[in-house]
């Protein structure tokens, strides 16, 4: 980010071990890298206004609403892709897969409305499971898939996570289910498919609303991604007997419907 800024701006980097340092230089402007350092500024009252990077939209909502009256403002450059573009990767990818299975957490069930409309739009089907706090995951994801097509993983963290990602994977991978993720990792892991922003697209992105700002004086509104990467698993898709297009056919196709 330092490098897409002007060389007459001034940028200097901190952990949230050195924010009262940080406050007291007194900056124009902020940026959180992730949850940790997001949640850090947003507790400390202050009037510089925070730019929220690779943070998912639901953890950004919740900090934006746990503000007080005269809180510092802030925006946002999520973490998670939007629906609407996900759902068309899945239709350009695997056009024969019309139910779309999804598990949803306290942190997605707000969206879902949204992303059953999204679905809808596209002649697609959402069947949705909710997994309550204390919840069985392996049962409950059990009951979702002999009845779809597909499984879309959703930043929810309370369901994938280091410590359920390989028994959702294996279980999905067991009844031919392939399941979409949302990071490179995912992919790596056994997912056929991901969607995703590399760090250095966020922070190109996060870049030019700061640029914006340092003109306007006020930040832009939160935003989704604009840059974005594919990452197949073809391994997998074989093993599935299923076949998908490179990476790049698929980006193309993908980036040629925005």
């Amino acid at each position: 980010m330092r490098r897409q800024l002007a060389a007459e701006t001034k940028v200097s980097l901190h952990d949230t071990a050195t924010l009262g340092s940080l406050e007291g230089s007194k900056p124009d402007f902020l940026v959180a890298v992730g949850a940790k350092a997001a949640q850090a500024l947003a507790a400390r009252p202050a009037p510089t206004p925070l730019l929220v990077t690779l943070l998912p939209r639901t953890a950004f909502e919740q900090l934006v609403a746990g503000r007080r009256r005269g809180d510092r403002p802030m925006s946002a450059v999520f973490l998670d892709q939007p629906f609407a573009r996900q759902l068309n990767l899945i239709r350009l990818a695997l056009p024969s897969a019309k139910r779309i299975g999804i598990l949803l957490g306290a942190d997605t069930h707000p969206h879902f409305y949204e992303l059953n409309v999204a679905a809808m739009d596209r002649q697609l089907q959402i069947q949705a499971l909710q997994v309550e706090k204390g919840q069985d995951i392996a049962w409950t994801l059990q009951r979702l898939l002999p009845d779809i097509d597909l499984l879309l993983a959703l930043p929810e963290p309370a369901v994938f996570n280091a410590g359920t990602i390989q028994m959702i994977l294996l279980s999905a991978y067991r009844q031919q289910i392939p399941m979409v993720g949302f990071s490179a990792a995912y992919t790596r892991a056994g997912a056929i498919l991901s969607l995703h922003s590399t760090p250095q697209q966020i922070a190109h992105q996060a870049a030019d609303m700061l640029r914006i700002a340092l003109s306007s004086g006020r930040l832009p509104a939160p935003q989704p991604p604009r840059e974005y990467q594919v990452s197949a698993n073809p391994h997998v898709a074989r093993s599935l007997g299923l076949t998908i297009e490179s990476e790049q056919g698929l980006l193309q196709r993908l980036q040629s419907m925005e």
